[in-house]
């Protein structure tokens, strides 16, 4: 008589409902729509990323994922933020050093790593793969977390002495540009060898080391 159901017992708060197990659902089919189109990407170029092919990739009609995503833009925006995720622990794997010099030499050497691992998506982010698509400001924040690392670096050293310009965001925005200049030549086919690219990026970071550091340190 003291005997009490299973069901009985089951915390009421532990229950999916039916609108929170079709969020979880749509959920998880987004991310792999996302995945779908992130291999389409890597294994063809951002060019050959439609919503006709991902739909076919996934066995699903085009209007499930015009309804997640709303159009084209809208997949290359979740793109761009996939990279940025990529980018980002590609930054936080380099270890950090007490000799700001090399830290930012292996930090440069993670961001020539990610172009030539993550083409595609180092395309998506910086070389206008989708005409369509054009960052807004959760993107823009999204790249501004992904250069939170190297952001920590040179806004240590300028504290430390190492450096004389005080703002650290210009640092970093003028490094950032010297180095994608030579990614983006190499990508687009100016720079053909890729051992010559290697060579003038790895100048190129030697270069803004010895323009931005202190002589005396």
């Amino acid at each position: 008589m003291h005997k009490s159901s299973n069901l009985s017992s089951i915390d009421a708060h532990s229950v999916t409902t039916y609108p929170k197990a079709k969020l979880q659902h749509a959920e998880i089919l987004r991310l792999n729509i996302i995945e779908a189109a992130a291999t389409i990407m890597q294994e063809y170029g951002p060019e050959a990323v439609t919503i006709r092919k991902v739909a076919e990739k996934m066995e699903c009609p085009t209007k499930i994922i015009y309804n997640l995503f709303g159009n084209k833009e809208g997949l290359a925006k979740e793109l761009f933020l996939e990279g940025c995720k990529l980018l980002a622990t590609a930054f936080q794997a380099v270890p950090q050093q007490d000799d700001q010099n090399s830290y930012l030499r292996d930090l440069g050497q993670a961001y020539w790593e990610f172009s030539r691992n993550y083409t595609s998506y180092y395309m998506v982010m910086f070389g206008g793969a989708f005409s369509e698509f054009k960052p807004e400001e959760e993107s823009l924040n999204a790249i501004f977390t992904a250069l939170q690392q190297v952001i920590a670096v040179i806004t240590k050293a300028i504290e430390q002495g190492f450096i004389v310009e005080k703002d650290p965001l210009l640092v970093v925005n003028l490094v950032w540009a010297s180095l994608h200049g030579v990614i983006h030549l190499h990508l687009g086919g100016h720079i053909q060898n890729e051992e010559t690219a290697k060579t003038l990026y790895d100048r190129s970071v030697s270069n803004l080391i010895q323009t931005f550091f202190r002589n005396d340190n």
